[in-house]
């Protein structure tokens, strides 16, 4: 897989977590399908039969999440290591009110 810069990166793990967050709300709602049958008398009863896998839903919500975690440590390792070009801070910046 080829190299990517910060910038890619943040944008890719933004996308990640966008992922993740679909997919946690699969597995929250267990991604199922309800069919309810009335009666007379008002009885009622629900069926819920899922959709997806569970245990392949919850392994890929895994995968992601890890993912998540190297990515963010990868991006975090690179920050440190990498300083800004063609830039001095300078506090005077801020202004002061006299």
């Amino acid at each position: 897989m080829p190299k990517i810069t910060i910038n890619e990166g943040l944008a890719w793990l933004k996308t990640l977590r966008a992922r993740h967050a679909e997919l946690v709300a699969l597995r929250d709602k267990n991604a199922e399908r309800e069919t309810r049958f009335y009666g007379a008398n008002a009885d009622k009863q629900i069926e819920k039969t899922p959709v997806y896998d569970v245990k392949k839903l919850d392994a890929l919500v895994g995968s992601v999440a890890m993912e998540i975690r190297i990515l963010d440590a990868a991006i975090k390792k690179a920050n440190v290591m990498t300083t800004i070009q063609d830039y001095d801070q300078n506090e005077s910046a801020l202004g002061a009110i006299e």
